[in-house]
Order: C-alpha cells, then structure tokens, then sequence
C-alpha cells in the first residue's frame, strides 16, 4: 500500500505548525494521529481535525501557506479519485527514471486530463483555478513580457490591480517564471489553468493582433444601458480597450457562457484569495472557473450598472433585472446582489424565452395528465393551485397554461412580484411590493378590466388566498402558484391558511405539483436491466421486470459524461369531486384523501408518473426516486401501480380518454405496448 516517506512526513510538519502556532493541543493532536493510523481508509490529518473542530478551514490555509506545507500532488489526485495506488506507484516509476513532473508522468500515462492535473495544483497550492478564455485577458498587459516567454512558459497576463498583477500559468513552480518575475516592478499574484489551453487562448491573442494591429485606445468607458429599458448585446467584444474594457468583457463572458451552456443560475461568489463563478445547468450546480479577487468590485460594479441598481447604495440586499441579446436571441436577467464576510455574492436567474415559455405539449406530461389539464384550462371558472417547491418549474408551467389561453376571445390579467416573462396580449401588473396596495385591492381591481382569467402570482397568506377564492366564486378562471410538497397538500395548505370551509365548497378546485429531472442523453441512450430492488421501490403489482424496457445514459461528449442533458417535468394532478371535497373538508390526512383520489383515477402521484415516464425513455428510474415527495412515502405501502393504472395515464385517444369512470371501479387492460423511445 502506498504510505510514502515524504507523505508521513509532511503530515507531521502540518501537526508540529499547528501545535507551535497554539492551534491544537497536544492532546487534540494525539487523538486525531490514533484516528488517522486506526481509519480503515486513508484520511488527511487535516481533514480528521476539521471534523473533529479543532481547527477551520481559513487556519489550514493559513498555517499551511505560512510554513509552506503543501500535500503531496499524488495524494490529492488518489484521494480525489483521479488515480489508484497502482497507476500512482507507476507514475512515479516513471517520474524518477525520465526525471520528468509527475503530472507529466500521468499524462503521458494517460490517466488524467489536464484539467485534472491543473485543479489538483490549485487545491495543492491554494491558488485560484481559472479556465483560460481571451475575453477575460486585458491586452495591455501583454507588452510587459516577450511573446516568447508567454508561449514557452505558457503564461497568460489576466487582470491588474494597482501594482500587482495576475498571471495564469500551467506550471507555478518552473525557476524561470520566478526569474523572469523577479526583473519586474510589479508584484504578481499566480492563478492556475491547463497548458493546452492558455496555449491556444495566447495563439488567439496573437493571431488578432496581427490581423488588427495594435489598440486605437488605451482605455474604455464603461458602458451603461441608461435608466431607459435596452437590450445589452453580449456579442460585442472590448479587446485591447484598457483595464475598465476588460471588466466589460468578463461579465460578457461570463453571461453569455451560462447561456450557452443552457444554465439556469449564475452564482458569482467571493472566497478569500478568488471569486468563483458556477453554473446551475439541469439542476446540478456545477463549478466553472475562478477569477482574481482583485476583479471582484469592478465585475459586481459593472453587473449593478447593468441591472439598473444603484452602485452607491449600501443596502445588503439589492435587487435588478439585465435585459441583453445574444446570437440574436432575447434573453432576461433576474440579478439579486448582497454582500458576505468575504466580499459581494450574486445570483442571477437566466430567464430566456426558449426555456421560460413554453407549449403544453412540451411540458413532459403524460398523454392523460395532459388532457385532463387541457379539459380544466377550457372550463369557464374555477381555481387551479400550481405547487411545487423552489425551482420546480411551476411558474413555467402556468406561463404555459397562459399561452394556451392567450387567444383573440380570452383576455387575461395577471398580478406578479416580479413579472418573470412578458407575454405579448397578456395585461400583467407587477406588486409594488409590502408599502404597495394590498393584493385584494389589486385583485379588484382588475376585476373592473372584465377579464375572463385572473393570475395572481403566489398565494402565500390568508388575504390572498380568500382574494383568490372569491374572484374564482366571480365566475373567472383564477390560476395561483403555492408552496407545497404535493397537489394534495396544496388544497390542504389553502385550508391552513384560514380559508373559510363554505368558500372551498363553493369552488371548482384542482392541484398540480411538480418536480424537474433529468433527460436522458439522446446520444448515449442505452437499455438497462433494472435491480429487482429497484422495482420493487415502485410498488408495481403484477408486472414482470423482463418485460419492460429501461433507459440510462452511458455518458458522452454531448452530455458531459453524466448520462443526461436538459430537463422534463414529472406531474401529479389531482382534479377534486364532490368525495374528495368531502374529505378536504372533514380534514382527512393526505394518506386517506390520496388513496380515494387514486382509486377514482382523480390522481396520479409523482412516483407513478415518474415510473412510467421511465417506461416511455425520457428519464431513468433513479432521478424519479429522488423526487418523491415526503407524504407520498409516508402511504407507500397501500399504494400500488398496476398496468390497468399504466395504460390509463398513457393513453393517447382522445376517444378513450372521453369514456366516463364509475368512481372506485379501474378499467380492464390488457398489456401495455410500450412505445420505442
């Protein structure tokens, strides 16, 4: 087993700096050793004293940086998973007999990447890990250095502040990049990336500069869109322009890069020494590369310019929209900013038309769920709850009841906080907010504007719940978004927020509830045997595993190597008659209204939709498992799916899908022909 003599070593020097700088005692020291040397698995010594809270995070930096402590590359990259024992002991086999870097020694091998070999140096040295991009280089800086020197030791000028410069380098140990710093006046600052890629990143540079000549300009004013509403084209570039110009161009990248990567959120966070930028993309928050902490102020500066906050306020919350276009497209911005121990934190919600408004048809609803939704849309009044927590695509799937209904006869008022999407023909008021005029004023508001369908945007109090109910009892179509778990326990929360009993038995009512998961990749989709155990975790009567086919990603380039890409919504739907209102008003549990609902077909539950939305290719067995929510498996044992159940919510004629059902009696079915995904 490899316990290397320079490991064992510089364990004991990150024990003996902790003890000398008072961090740890002895005795604290002693006890996490026996932890390490009696672990089954090989654990850092820094990682048993975090857990035990001897120590933080900021302390093992500092400590380490202070005495030059560094693990091991090897051990990082084994107890990251990159490498094993065997391909490690290999490697530096290798290293000593061609007196080469063991990074090198991998590559060759060719075990890991040079991403792999470039973040396992930032975690090694604590530098910031950034992706090398040409948008993010300030051109003046490159006169500074050889173009000779840049290419061989593969180093890429970023971002000045006052007299210190950051420099993207590949290897931060090499002798002569310190000979060369030492010449300069400046003080640097060292981030890391892959070689290959700040190669090509510089070839970029230079090819420009020789087709373009050198910058008319040394410098750029910053760019404001005004007060007045515009769009901010993130196509245009400020290469060469100066060091404000190239605050212009990181934002830029960094907005058009999320969008073109189908993300969701932009989370632009402060650490210590950097700024991290991730993206949300299909759910999944996904790191995407580090900036220098210098650039932190000018980039939150320039993304408050572009939301229209007032970059001199210092409230610590503060909250804009950015309009901008790219390739063409209109894409919205929701940008909230506040301010942490380590600096600014911004969120920003991508909001673009492709993935905000959309058919119903394009939701993922199963063919029957579907209808059902469709028949309750065309009715003439009554309540539809859309449920679901943060982030389930909720307000996308009432947009897109709304553009089913937005047509020349139907008129349409909504009452939001804040307006997400504009649609076209649709008349939406936006909440001023607590110091506004109360939702119910609103809501009567708009009643004097005859429309046929009213939206208020959340119910989330007795107010607007009685408010919603009684516009609904006006003889409208009243849609609301609520937080809840399921459909049931939306009608349920409506109750517990005061609702008077006779206004909900008065009402037309139905509940949706929601989750995203993921697709599977088309490019990599394969058949799969799932475990028996895995079946029966779906409640399944009278169905035979062999029988049935199931999907998975195998994982490619088209998909990032997860096996997926986007995202399809799971819905449960539950439409209440007469019984279940009989038992929202009794105040039945979720369990006995859920069994009643299943057994007259009134409803079908996540984890049945999601079972058969598994059947039919679009997702896999285990993102559905992950969606449950917590009521439905509090009754899963007395609800069970047969294939009568299957082939009712897959049914596609509309002829079929008009027969009425006695309530408690299940339609007779034969096997289900399950369509080729």
């Amino acid at each position: 087993m490899l316990r290397s003599e320079q490991e064992r070593k510089a364990r004991s020097r990150l024990g003996e700096c902790l003890l000398k700088e008072g961090v740890v005692t002895e005795n604290q020291l002693q006890y996490a050793l026996q932890l390490q040397q009696e672990s089954p698995r090989k654990r850092r010594l820094g990682d048993i004293l975090l857990e035990l809270g001897y120590v933080t995070k900021r302390q093992l930096r500092d400590i380490s940086r202070k005495y030059q402590h560094r693990m091991p590359l090897g051990s990082i990259l084994l107890s990251n998973g990159l490498v094993t024992e065997e391909q490690l002991e290999q490697a530096l086999e290798i290293q000593k007999t061609k007196r080469i870097l063991l990074g090198q020694s991998l590559l060759e091998q060719g075990v890991v990447s040079e991403e792999q070999i470039a973040m396992a140096l930032s975690q090694q040295m604590d530098y910031p890990y950034i992706l090398p991009n040409k948008r993010i280089v300030d051109r003046t800086l490159l006169a500074q250095f050889s173009e000779s020197f840049l290419r061989r030791q593969a180093v890429l000028p970023i971002a000045r502040n006052q007299d210190t410069i950051t420099l993207l380098v590949s290897n931060p140990l090499h002798p002569e990049l310190h000979e060369v710093l030492k010449g300069h006046q400046n003080s640097f600052e060292l981030a890391i990336g892959p070689r290959t890629m700040i190669l090509k990143v510089l070839q970029e540079i230079f090819e420009e500069r020789t087709l373009l000549g050198p910058p008319t300009r040394s410098a750029a004013e910053e760019e404001s869109p005004g007060t007045r509403f515009v769009r901010y084209d993130l196509d245009k570039s400020h290469a060469g322009q100066g060091p404000s110009a190239q605050v212009i161009d990181v934002v830029n990248y960094i907005l058009s890069k999320a969008i073109k990567e189908r993300a969701s959120d932009i989370h632009i966070e402060s650490l210590y020494n950097r700024l991290r930028i991730r993206y949300r993309i299909d759910g999944r928050l996904i790191f995407q590369t580090d900036l220098p902490k210098s650039l932190a102020d000018a980039v939150t500066r320039r993304i408050k310019v572009l939301a229209h906050i007032n970059v001199t306020d210092s409230a610590d919350t503060q909250d804009g929209h950015i309009y901008v276009t790219l390739d063409g497209n209109d894409v919205d911005m929701r940008v909230s900013a506040t301010n942490t121990v380590l600096g600014p934190s911004i969120t920003i919600r991508i909001l673009t038309k492709e993935l905000g408004l959309r058919d119903l048809d394009d939701l993922g609803m199963l063919p029957r769920v579907l209808h059902n939704l469709q028949e309750l849309l065309d009715r003439p009044s009554g309540l539809i709850l859309f449920s679901g927590p943060t982030g389930s695509g909720k307000t996308t799937s009432l947009y897109s009841c709304l553009n089913y209904l937005n047509k020349d006869d139907i008129k349409i008022c909504t009452i939001e906080s804040p307006v997400e999407y504009s649609i076209e023909g649709v008349a939406q008021y936006q909440l001023k907010g607590d110091s506004g005029t109360p939702v119910s004023e609103v809501v009567k508001a708009m009643l004097h504007h005859d429309p046929d369908v009213i939206v208020l945007g959340e119910i989330n109090n007795e107010t607007s719940a009685i408010a919603a109910v009684e516009a609904a009892l006006t003889g409208h179509k009243v849609f609301s978004t609520i937080h809840s778990d399921d459909a049931i326990g939306a009608v349920q929360r409506l109750i517990g927020l005061g609702l008077r009993t006779y206004l909900l038995s008065s009402t037309g009512i139905a509940a949706s509830a929601q989750r995203l998961v993921r697709r599977i990749c088309p490019q990599c989709k394969e058949v799969v045997v799932p475990s028996a155990e895995m079946f029966r975790q779906f409640r399944t009567r009278d169905l035979d595993a062999d029988r049935w086919e199931f999907y998975r990603g195998k994982g490619c380039e088209h998909c990032g190597q997860s096996g997926y890409r986007g995202r399809t919504g799971v819905f449960e739907l539950l439409t209440v008659s007469d019984e279940i209102r009989n038992g929202f008003l009794q105040t039945w549990n979720s369990a006995a209204i859920r069994r009643l609902a299943q057994s007259q077909r009134r409803y079908i539950s996540l984890r049945q939709a999601g079972f058969i939305m598994a059947l039919l290719g679009r997702t896999t067995l285990e993102e559905t498992l992950a969606i449950l929510s917590y009521s439905e498996k509090e009754t899963y044992e007395s609800m069970e799916l047969t294939e009568a159940d299957i082939e009712y919510w897959m049914e596609t004629d509309p002829k079929k899908m008009g027969r009425t059902m006695s309530p408690g009696t299940p339609e007779t079915a034969s096997p289900v022909s399950l369509p080729t995904a």
